[in-house]
């Protein structure tokens, strides 16, 4: 299973040899076999690619994520379709009906708000706060029509952050950071649909028409919170936004998780989780195991 993310900040030249990336950089090259690579990352605005290059991305199912001069990613280009059956899965994301879709958001949202009162205590040890989030996990109607998730996140980075804090301000380095491993698990996540035949422009509650990755805005959102601990421990007293701290939000996804009682990298985890929505869309399971926080272990230097 291909586990790298490779991240270019420099200046480089790239081209594909006998399935391998060959990245040159200051006259030496550097190999790295096309089989191990899950995305890439470019984060310079010089660097050079070749058409060739982007066809055997998307033939091996490798996502490449382009960042704009602020480092932030502002674009991603994945394989069209490598899903042998993606016919079928499309037929049944087509078919399923509003009633099981507004079942399905209302677990995510009631995970996703567990989570975030997890991280919460965390990263404060509040347990009052914890208990306030979590209180909108309780008697969630189908498909949120009371938008508890929208109350709880307030609740949650109003506390985290202090009230003055926005997620829509770009001048709060830690918004940036936020923003940045969002856009990780995003693309990653967008990867592991398309390669298992789902749609990512159908979603399950995201229905805008000019998204085109409705489900992967759906899938990712109990995941939120796991980027969250990290960009937070980060950047949370920092006053830029450096490029250790983008290795450190890349490598995010090396990170180890206990999911569905094993140690495993939070790839390999997202992996499962992905195949058990299509799963679930086909028909052949009738529940989703969704990730913890609470099990969310780290680098492996901190097991």
């Amino acid at each position: 299973m291909a586990y790298r993310v490779v991240l270019i900040e420099n200046e480089v030249e790239m081209r594909v040899k006998l399935n391998n990336l060959i990245v040159r950089k200051n006259g030496e090259d550097i190999w790295i076999p096309l089989d191990d690579i899950s995305m890439i990352i470019i984060d310079n605005l010089f660097s050079m690619l070749t058409v060739r290059i982007l066809w055997q991305l998307a033939d091996k199912g490798i996502g490449l994520i382009i960042c704009d001069q602020k480092h932030l990613p502002i674009g991603y280009y994945n394989s069209y379709d490598n899903h042998t059956r993606a016919s079928k899965v499309l037929g049944g994301q087509i078919k399923l009906a509003d009633g099981l879709n507004n079942i399905i958001w209302k677990e995510i949202v009631k995970q996703k708000i567990i989570n975030q009162g997890k991280a919460y205590y965390i990263l404060c040890g509040d347990v009052v706060i914890r208990d306030k989030i979590w209180a909108f996990s309780e008697n969630l109607e189908d498909g949120d029509s009371t938008n508890r998730e929208g109350h709880a996140a307030k609740v949650y980075f109003n506390s985290l952050m202090g009230c003055t804090f926005s997620r829509g301000n770009d001048d709060i380095i830690l918004n940036s950071g936020l923003n940045y491993g969002y856009a990780i698990i995003r693309s990653y996540i967008a990867r592991l649909c398309v390669g298992y035949g789902l749609n990512t422009q159908i979603g399950i509650h995201h229905r805008n028409e000019y998204n085109r990755f409705n489900l992967v805005d759906d899938i990712m959102e109990p995941i939120r919170p796991f980027v969250d601990i990290l960009a937070y421990r980060l950047l949370f007293s920092e006053k830029l936004f450096k490029p250790e701290h983008r290795y450190a939000l890349v490598n995010i996804l090396n990170h180890n998780v206990i999911y569905r009682g094993k140690c495993m990298y939070l790839s390999n985890a997202l992996d499962e989780y992905v195949e058990q929505f299509a799963s679930l869309i086909m028909g052949r399971c009738d529940k989703i195991e969704f990730l913890d926080i609470e099990k969310y272990i780290g680098e492996k230097d901190e097991i």
